[in-house]
């Protein structure tokens, strides 16, 4: 548990360092020596504000068993197949429903944002029955999300099949790493901001 914890707070300095380094490079001159539209730029500080506490949350709440990454466009998180499914199966594991279900309860809280889930595999085999089965582990994590009450508008999928590796497909280690799922999260901009107005009106 120590070392859980441990894990967990090493990556939220992390995810905090990678935003101070966004804001602050959000603050400078643009390349054409202009600053920026200051409503713009309070508006994606906002948005910043908003997910890098979305991604601090994460990390809490998935203890170190998912691999969270805070980019600039928004939260990254990977799931590997060893854990989140049955081999060969889009069918998801004990473990992985359980994760989930804290994810879900984080996202919840977090309406204004956009989840796009994507499936991928590795080069063996029939890769038409790959690019299926990435389809289907995608959809299987989506469907799981809603039923949770994740609305299905947040929610869009795509299966890669092998199209996209992370890393060669020579070795066992890295046929491991292409077979993921890949969840995008995004700010629905528009909702959120309309959101913020809608409470300063309050």
């Amino acid at each position: 548990m120590k070392l859980l914890r441990l894990l967990a707070g090493v990556a939220i300095s992390v995810v905090l360092f990678a935003s101070c380094n966004s804001a602050k490079k959000s603050s400078q001159d643009t390349a054409s020596g202009r600053k920026k539209d200051p409503v713009a730029a309070d508006a994606a500080l906002k948005i910043g504000i908003m997910l890098d506490k979305l991604a601090t949350d994460l990390v809490s709440a998935t203890t170190g068993k998912a691999d969270i990454f805070r980019t600039g466009e928004g939260i990254n998180i990977t799931f590997q197949p060893d854990f989140y499914f049955e081999s060969s199966s889009e069918q998801l594991t004990p473990d992985a429903k359980n994760l989930l279900d804290q994810i879900s309860g984080v996202l919840n809280r977090y309406p204004y944002t956009e989840l796009f889930i994507e499936g991928h595999a590795d080069s063996s085999g029939n890769q038409l029955k790959n690019k299926k089965l990435s389809e289907n582990r995608a959809k299987s994590v989506a469907l799981y999300l809603k039923g949770k009450g994740v609305l299905a508008e947040r929610l869009a999928i795509a299966g890669y099949g092998a199209t996209r590796p992370l890393a060669s497909n020579e070795t066992p280690e890295g046929r491991r790493k292409n077979r993921r799922v890949l969840v995008k999260i995004r700010a629905n901009e528009k909702k959120f901001l309309a959101s913020r107005i809608q409470v300063a009106s309050k």
